[in-house]
Formats: structure tokens, sequence, C-alpha cells
């Protein structure tokens, strides 16, 4: 009930509180923020670096039962055209600069959601001048083409290229590119056109350490050289999958469940098998090229499957 005490009190009150300016509201800003993400792994500093996305739909990806697909992403809640992250890596160690993949550069083949990678490297403090090495997981545009600038130039002018020995031979071989549809003709002139300006300081390397606590592991199948890398500082190992999974959601809980890029699709799931056992009996932390961003998180095993469960946030370095 109301009274004149209870009046006058309000009234009072009321007269002491601040006047705030009517446009004290933050107006909306219609773009994200910048896409990086940063964690350590011993001595390593690792940055995750956000190209953008392609959206893949669900018709990218087969299953020997057709309504597999369906039924897990209904099961998720996702939307079948399935927006897909195209991530890179930077690994700094404590005297060396490595970028792992490139993202798209103004390539624009799957749309104009890409290339990104550059100014969110520079956002990140990392100028293309400070690469000292770009470690190729394998020659794909999304992956190869920020190597270059818009005018086809070299874009990392300090950076020697490293890639395994089969994906550089499989781009360069005449006799394959003679045999490919024409629609898969493109995929190598752009492979060609993209490693051309590293061609006196690339490394063409077999399985093996690549640089100090940077192991390049053969993974084949989504492309014949595909390969994926693992990260180890002291007693602390880390997995960058490259193009193992194109989608964690259907490829954790089906493996066999194949992407239509995939060169070689049963090579490629035997390859995705053997990382995602790895990942799980030896409790490594992964990310890749298409988790979604930043994508870091752990495997677990699950009946004939497996599951990936988000790793917790850095929040220090």
């Amino acid at each position: 009930m109301i009274d004149r005490r209870h009046f006058l009190a309000a009234a009072a009150a009321t007269a002491l509180a601040p006047v705030l300016p009517a446009s004290a509201r933050a107006p909306l800003s219609g773009n994200q923020v910048a896409g990086i993400y940063r964690r350590k792994l011993g001595d390593l500093e690792i940055t995750a670096i956000l190209d953008g996305y392609v959206p893949l739909g669900a018709k990218s990806f087969s299953s020997v039962e057709p309504a597999t697909v369906g039924q897990l992403i209904a099961g998720a809640g996702l939307d079948e055209s399935l927006p897909t992250s195209v991530n890179a890596f930077v690994v700094n160690s404590k005297d060396r600069t490595y970028l792992i993949d490139t993202g798209s550069g103004a390539w624009n083949g799957m749309g104009n959601t890409m290339g990104r990678a550059e100014s969110n490297l520079r956002a990140a403090g990392i100028e293309p001048a400070q690469i000292d090495a770009i470690i190729l997981t394998h020659a794909h545009p999304d992956h190869h083409e920020g190597l270059l600038t818009a005018e086809k130039t070299a874009r990392f002018p300090n950076a020697e290229l490293i890639i395994h020995e089969a994906e550089h031979a499989f781009w360069h071989d005449d006799g394959i590119l003679s045999q490919v549809p024409a629609e898969v003709k493109p995929f190598f002139a752009s492979a060609r056109g993209a490693l051309a300006p590293y061609a006196n300081r690339t490394r063409k390397v077999k399985a093996g350490e690549v640089a100090p606590g940077l192991t390049l592991e053969h993974a084949p199948g989504h492309t014949p050289g595909h390969s994926i890398l693992r990260l180890s500082s002291g007693n602390q190992q880390l997995l960058l999958v490259g193009d193992c999974i194109h989608n964690v959601v259907l490829q954790t809980a089906q493996p066999e469940i194949t992407f239509t890029f995939d060169a070689d699709a049963k090579q490629a799931v035997a390859s995705r098998r053997r990382m995602l056992d790895m990942a799980a009996a030896d409790k490594l932390v992964i990310s890749g090229a298409h988790m979604p961003f930043p994508g870091f998180g752990r495997i677990g095993k699950e009946g004939n499957g497996y599951r990936f469960a988000a790793a917790e946030w850095s929040y220090t370095l």
C-alpha cells in the first residue's frame, strides 16, 4: 500500500538517481571478432588462425547406409548446409615460426566466405615476413592458395616450404594430369601455380621430424601425400589432423563416412581410423583444418566409433 511516507521516500530516491544519456546503448557492430586463438604446448605457442568457412552441404558426405548422414546431422541439431571452418595454425618455438597450411588467399572457387587468414595473421601480431617455414598438410586450394598474393607472387618472402614428397610428385605428374577428369584439372593448375614461386626453397620430405618437435606423419587417402603433424614439447603432445576430418560430428561417430573430395575414399577411411585410434589411445589434444574453430579437443572411444569433446578454454599462456 502506498502512503505519504513511502511516496516521499521513492521520490527522493528518484531525484538522486543518475540521468543516463539516451545514446548510452552500444550500437550493433555488424562485424565478428578476429579469428585467432592461442594455447600453449610445453615451450611451444600455437595460434589457430581462421580463414573463414565453406558451406559443404550434407551431400558432400556419403555412407554405406544412405540414411546415416541425415540421422547424425539431425541428432546434432545441425543444418544440412554444414558451414565448415577453414583453419591454419602458427607454431612458435623459441627461435622459429612455422605456419601449418595457409588458407585460401584470393581463390574463390568455393565462394567468398574464405580468404581471411592473412588479416587474422596480422591481427595476431604476425607478419608474413616473420614466417620461417610453411608446412602443407596437402595441396588443395583452401590450404595452399594463401601462399600467393593477389598478384600471384610469394606472400611469405622468407619462408621455406615443406611438403611430403608424394604430395608434391602427385600434383606435378603430367601422366596423372592427362588422365583425370576435366573438372579436376583446375586443381592441378592451382597446386602448380601456388607452389611455383617457392620452387627454389621447397623441401620435399618423407614422414619424420621436419623441425624440432614437429613430426610429419603420412595419412594418405584424401590426397596421396596428405599428412598430419604431431607437435611435441616436453611430455606434452598435440595432433594437427589436416583433412582427416571434414566434419567432426559425422566422421568421429562413423569414421567410414567419406568426403566427396577424397582421392581414395577407402584409404582415407583407414587413415582416419588410424588417427582416431592413436588420438584416443594417447589421450592427445587434436585440432584440424576443418574442425569448428579453433577446433581443439580430445577423442574418446565410443562403441565402434568415437566421440569428440571440445578442450577447455586456455585462460593463460
